[in-house]
Protein backbone atom coordinates (compact mmCIF):
# COMPACT_ATOMS: atom_id res chain seq x y z
CA UNK A 1 0.00 0.00 0.00
CA UNK A 2 2.52 2.58 1.14
CA UNK A 3 4.25 1.77 -2.70
CA UNK A 4 1.53 3.10 -4.11
CA UNK A 5 0.70 5.90 -2.23
CA UNK A 6 4.35 6.89 -2.95
CA UNK A 7 3.40 6.35 -6.87
CA UNK A 8 0.68 8.57 -6.53
CA UNK A 9 2.78 11.29 -4.99
CA UNK A 10 5.28 10.34 -7.42
CA UNK A 11 3.19 10.96 -10.17
CA UNK A 12 1.46 14.81 -8.47
CA UNK A 13 5.05 15.80 -8.64
CA UNK A 14 5.90 14.64 -12.11
CA UNK A 15 2.37 16.08 -13.03
CA UNK A 16 3.18 19.38 -11.77
CA UNK A 17 6.80 19.34 -13.40
CA UNK A 18 5.93 18.48 -16.98
CA UNK A 19 2.54 19.48 -17.55
CA UNK A 20 2.86 22.77 -15.64
CA UNK A 21 6.11 24.18 -17.58
CA UNK A 22 4.31 23.15 -21.19
CA UNK A 23 1.67 25.20 -19.99
CA UNK A 24 4.02 27.83 -18.99
CA UNK A 25 5.84 28.03 -21.84
CA UNK A 26 2.36 27.61 -24.46
CA UNK A 27 1.04 30.08 -21.92
CA UNK A 28 4.01 32.67 -22.12
CA UNK A 29 3.82 32.07 -26.10
CA UNK A 30 0.38 31.72 -26.92
CA UNK A 31 -0.90 35.04 -24.87
CA UNK A 32 2.29 36.90 -26.35
CA UNK A 33 0.82 36.39 -29.26
CA UNK A 34 -2.82 37.71 -28.56
CA UNK A 35 -1.02 40.75 -27.18
CA UNK A 36 0.52 41.57 -30.31
CA UNK A 37 -2.79 40.40 -32.22
CA UNK A 38 -5.81 41.98 -30.41
CA UNK A 39 -3.37 45.20 -29.72
CA UNK A 40 -2.49 48.41 -31.89
CA UNK A 41 1.84 47.42 -31.55
CA UNK A 42 1.49 45.57 -34.62
CA UNK A 43 1.56 47.64 -38.29
CA UNK A 44 -0.94 45.03 -39.81
CA UNK A 45 -4.61 44.83 -37.91
CA UNK A 46 -6.06 41.45 -38.22
CA UNK A 47 -9.02 42.01 -36.41
CA UNK A 48 -10.60 45.68 -37.05
CA UNK A 49 -10.94 47.72 -33.75
CA UNK A 50 -14.26 46.23 -31.90
CA UNK A 51 -15.33 45.50 -27.76
CA UNK A 52 -14.85 41.95 -28.92
CA UNK A 53 -11.12 42.23 -29.36
CA UNK A 54 -10.71 45.06 -26.54
CA UNK A 55 -12.17 42.10 -24.29
CA UNK A 56 -9.57 39.60 -25.67
CA UNK A 57 -6.29 42.28 -25.32
CA UNK A 58 -7.46 42.09 -21.59
CA UNK A 59 -7.86 38.25 -21.04
CA UNK A 60 -4.60 37.83 -22.36
CA UNK A 61 -2.92 40.59 -20.68
CA UNK A 62 -4.77 39.09 -17.50
CA UNK A 63 -3.85 35.51 -18.38
CA UNK A 64 0.23 36.43 -19.16
CA UNK A 65 -0.10 37.81 -15.79
CA UNK A 66 -1.44 34.51 -14.02
CA UNK A 67 1.18 32.36 -16.28
CA UNK A 68 4.17 34.36 -15.37
CA UNK A 69 3.50 34.55 -11.82
CA UNK A 70 1.27 32.16 -10.86
CA UNK A 71 1.99 29.01 -12.68
CA UNK A 72 5.37 29.37 -12.26
CA UNK A 73 5.76 29.67 -8.36
CA UNK A 74 2.98 26.81 -8.45
CA UNK A 75 5.48 25.02 -10.56
CA UNK A 76 8.05 25.66 -8.07
CA UNK A 77 6.36 24.86 -4.73
CA UNK A 78 4.51 21.48 -6.21
CA UNK A 79 6.92 20.43 -8.36
CA UNK A 80 10.34 21.24 -7.28
CA UNK A 81 9.31 21.70 -3.72
CA UNK A 82 10.54 25.07 -3.27
CA UNK A 83 8.28 27.01 -0.53
CA UNK A 84 8.35 30.36 -2.11
CA UNK A 85 4.66 31.14 -0.52
CA UNK A 86 5.65 29.70 2.91
CA UNK A 87 8.54 31.45 3.60
CA UNK A 88 8.73 35.41 1.78
CA UNK A 89 5.55 36.75 3.24
CA UNK A 90 5.28 39.19 0.23
CA UNK A 91 5.20 36.49 -2.01
CA UNK A 92 2.82 34.90 0.32
CA UNK A 93 0.22 37.65 0.01
CA UNK A 94 0.63 39.11 -3.71
CA UNK A 95 0.74 35.39 -5.03
CA UNK A 96 -3.18 35.38 -3.85
CA UNK A 97 -4.17 38.59 -4.70
CA UNK A 98 -2.68 38.67 -8.21
CA UNK A 99 -4.00 35.24 -8.65
CA UNK A 100 -7.34 36.14 -7.58
CA UNK A 101 -7.75 39.95 -9.88
CA UNK A 102 -6.15 38.15 -13.10
CA UNK A 103 -8.96 35.13 -12.54
CA UNK A 104 -11.59 36.96 -12.53
CA UNK A 105 -10.41 40.11 -15.01
CA UNK A 106 -9.62 36.72 -17.39
CA UNK A 107 -13.10 34.94 -17.16
CA UNK A 108 -15.30 38.13 -16.65
CA UNK A 109 -13.88 39.75 -19.97
CA UNK A 110 -13.95 36.53 -21.82
CA UNK A 111 -17.77 36.29 -20.18
CA UNK A 112 -18.46 39.84 -21.86
CA UNK A 113 -17.03 39.37 -24.79
CA UNK A 114 -19.42 36.52 -25.08
CA UNK A 115 -22.00 38.68 -24.17
CA UNK A 116 -21.18 41.45 -26.85
CA UNK A 117 -21.11 38.50 -29.51
CA UNK A 118 -24.81 38.27 -28.98
CA UNK A 119 -25.37 41.53 -29.45
CA UNK A 120 -23.77 42.37 -32.77
CA UNK A 121 -24.84 38.87 -34.08
CA UNK A 122 -28.71 39.89 -33.17
CA UNK A 123 -30.78 41.06 -35.32
CA UNK A 124 -32.35 43.99 -34.10
CA UNK A 125 -30.81 47.22 -34.33
CA UNK A 126 -31.37 48.19 -30.73
CA UNK A 127 -29.47 45.53 -29.25
CA UNK A 128 -26.56 45.69 -31.98
CA UNK A 129 -25.92 49.00 -30.87
CA UNK A 130 -25.81 48.06 -27.22
CA UNK A 131 -21.77 47.22 -28.60
CA UNK A 132 -19.63 49.68 -28.46
CA UNK A 133 -16.07 50.61 -27.76
CA UNK A 134 -16.20 53.32 -25.63
CA UNK A 135 -18.78 51.21 -23.31
CA UNK A 136 -16.38 48.67 -23.54
CA UNK A 137 -13.19 50.57 -22.22
CA UNK A 138 -15.45 51.57 -19.36
CA UNK A 139 -16.55 47.92 -18.42
CA UNK A 140 -13.02 46.44 -18.41
CA UNK A 141 -11.60 49.23 -15.79
CA UNK A 142 -14.75 49.17 -13.74
CA UNK A 143 -14.14 45.65 -13.40
CA UNK A 144 -10.38 45.92 -13.42
CA UNK A 145 -11.25 48.39 -10.08
CA UNK A 146 -13.61 45.96 -8.79
CA UNK A 147 -11.63 42.96 -8.77
CA UNK A 148 -8.43 44.87 -7.14
CA UNK A 149 -10.99 45.86 -4.09
CA UNK A 150 -13.21 42.94 -3.69
CA UNK A 151 -9.59 41.34 -2.94
CA UNK A 152 -7.76 43.74 -1.01
CA UNK A 153 -8.64 41.78 2.43
CA UNK A 154 -6.45 39.13 0.95
CA UNK A 155 -3.46 41.31 1.63
CA UNK A 156 -4.34 41.47 5.21
CA UNK A 157 -5.44 38.27 5.67
CA UNK A 158 -2.63 35.83 4.42
CA UNK A 159 0.49 35.88 5.95
CA UNK A 160 3.03 33.36 6.99
CA UNK A 161 3.06 31.74 10.00
CA UNK A 162 4.26 28.89 12.36
CA UNK A 163 3.58 25.53 12.04
CA UNK A 164 2.22 23.61 14.80
CA UNK A 165 5.30 21.47 15.16
CA UNK A 166 7.44 24.89 15.22
CA UNK A 167 10.24 23.95 12.81
CA UNK A 168 8.69 25.73 9.50
CA UNK A 169 5.97 28.25 8.47
CA UNK A 170 3.44 27.96 6.14
CA UNK A 171 1.03 30.82 3.68
CA UNK A 172 -2.49 30.83 5.27
CA UNK A 173 -5.05 32.43 6.23
CA UNK A 174 -6.63 32.14 9.66
CA UNK A 175 -10.36 33.63 9.57
CA UNK A 176 -13.55 31.44 9.42
CA UNK A 177 -15.45 34.05 8.35
CA UNK A 178 -13.52 34.84 5.38
CA UNK A 179 -12.52 31.10 4.62
CA UNK A 180 -16.45 30.76 4.30
CA UNK A 181 -16.56 33.96 2.09
CA UNK A 182 -14.22 32.85 0.07
CA UNK A 183 -15.05 28.93 -0.91
CA UNK A 184 -18.96 29.29 -1.12
CA UNK A 185 -18.99 33.47 -2.73
CA UNK A 186 -16.31 34.38 -4.07
CA UNK A 187 -14.90 31.39 -5.66
CA UNK A 188 -18.27 29.42 -5.88
CA UNK A 189 -20.93 31.67 -6.98
CA UNK A 190 -19.05 34.35 -8.26
CA UNK A 191 -15.43 33.24 -9.53
CA UNK A 192 -17.44 29.59 -10.94
CA UNK A 193 -20.94 29.63 -11.63
CA UNK A 194 -21.86 32.98 -12.74
CA UNK A 195 -18.88 33.24 -15.45
CA UNK A 196 -20.12 29.87 -15.92
CA UNK A 197 -23.77 30.57 -16.70
CA UNK A 198 -23.14 33.77 -18.58
CA UNK A 199 -21.19 31.17 -21.62
CA UNK A 200 -23.90 28.41 -21.57
CA UNK A 201 -26.71 31.52 -22.22
CA UNK A 202 -24.84 33.44 -24.29
CA UNK A 203 -22.85 31.33 -26.73
CA UNK A 204 -26.33 28.98 -27.00
CA UNK A 205 -28.12 32.51 -27.69
CA UNK A 206 -24.92 33.59 -30.03
CA UNK A 207 -24.89 30.62 -31.48
CA UNK A 208 -28.46 30.44 -32.45
CA UNK A 209 -28.05 34.26 -33.96
CA UNK A 210 -25.63 33.10 -36.39
CA UNK A 211 -27.49 30.50 -37.87
CA UNK A 212 -30.50 32.64 -38.09
CA UNK A 213 -28.51 35.07 -39.92
CA UNK A 214 -26.70 34.00 -43.03
CA UNK A 215 -25.32 37.38 -43.82
CA UNK A 216 -23.72 38.45 -40.75
CA UNK A 217 -21.66 41.47 -41.50
CA UNK A 218 -18.06 39.96 -42.68
CA UNK A 219 -16.21 36.97 -42.41
CA UNK A 220 -13.90 38.86 -40.20
CA UNK A 221 -16.54 39.42 -37.48
CA UNK A 222 -17.55 35.84 -37.97
CA UNK A 223 -13.91 34.76 -37.04
CA UNK A 224 -13.90 36.64 -34.41
CA UNK A 225 -17.21 35.60 -32.67
CA UNK A 226 -15.89 31.90 -33.32
CA UNK A 227 -13.04 32.65 -31.43
CA UNK A 228 -14.53 33.90 -28.68
CA UNK A 229 -17.45 31.08 -28.18
CA UNK A 230 -14.36 28.51 -28.65
CA UNK A 231 -12.35 30.12 -25.51
CA UNK A 232 -15.59 30.71 -23.79
CA UNK A 233 -16.42 27.13 -24.13
CA UNK A 234 -12.97 25.89 -22.84
CA UNK A 235 -13.22 28.43 -20.19
CA UNK A 236 -16.75 26.73 -18.71
CA UNK A 237 -15.08 23.17 -19.44
CA UNK A 238 -12.11 24.63 -16.40
CA UNK A 239 -15.43 26.24 -14.53
CA UNK A 240 -17.18 23.43 -14.27
CA UNK A 241 -13.89 21.33 -13.10
CA UNK A 242 -13.18 24.03 -11.03
CA UNK A 243 -16.64 24.16 -9.16
CA UNK A 244 -16.14 20.83 -8.44
CA UNK A 245 -13.11 20.66 -7.05
CA UNK A 246 -14.58 23.16 -4.73
CA UNK A 247 -17.29 21.42 -3.85
CA UNK A 248 -15.46 18.16 -2.92
CA UNK A 249 -13.06 20.13 -1.14
CA UNK A 250 -16.21 21.42 0.80
CA UNK A 251 -18.14 18.51 1.30
CA UNK A 252 -14.38 16.42 2.81
CA UNK A 253 -13.43 19.35 4.73
CA UNK A 254 -13.93 17.50 8.39
CA UNK A 255 -14.11 13.90 6.93
CA UNK A 256 -10.60 12.43 8.42
CA UNK A 257 -8.73 10.97 5.68
CA UNK A 258 -6.04 8.47 5.53
CA UNK A 259 -2.54 8.71 3.54
CA UNK A 260 -4.23 7.03 0.71
CA UNK A 261 -7.00 9.45 0.35
CA UNK A 262 -4.51 12.34 0.80
CA UNK A 263 -2.60 11.06 -2.18
CA UNK A 264 -5.47 10.14 -4.13
CA UNK A 265 -7.27 13.69 -3.16
CA UNK A 266 -3.09 15.14 -4.08
CA UNK A 267 -3.45 14.10 -7.71
CA UNK A 268 -6.87 15.12 -8.26
CA UNK A 269 -6.13 18.90 -6.84
CA UNK A 270 -2.82 18.32 -9.18
CA UNK A 271 -4.85 17.62 -13.11
CA UNK A 272 -7.68 20.12 -11.46
CA UNK A 273 -5.42 23.18 -10.58
CA UNK A 274 -3.40 22.65 -13.96
CA UNK A 275 -6.54 22.67 -15.72
CA UNK A 276 -8.28 25.89 -13.96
Amino acid sequence: MSSYIDLLNTAAQKVNIIVGITFFVLGLVGNSMNILIFSSLLKIQVFPPSPGRLYLLATAIANLVFVGYLLLTRILISGFFIPVTNTINFICKSRFYIGQVCMFTSLFCTSFATIDQYFISNRSVRIRQLSHLSFAKIIILVSVFLWCSINIPVLFLYNVYPRNNGTSTVCTVYSPAWSFYYTYFQSLALLCLVPLSIFIIFGILTRRNLHSVRQFHRSISRQMTKMILLQATTMGLSLFIATVQIIYQSVTMNIQKDALRNAQDNIFNTVANLLT
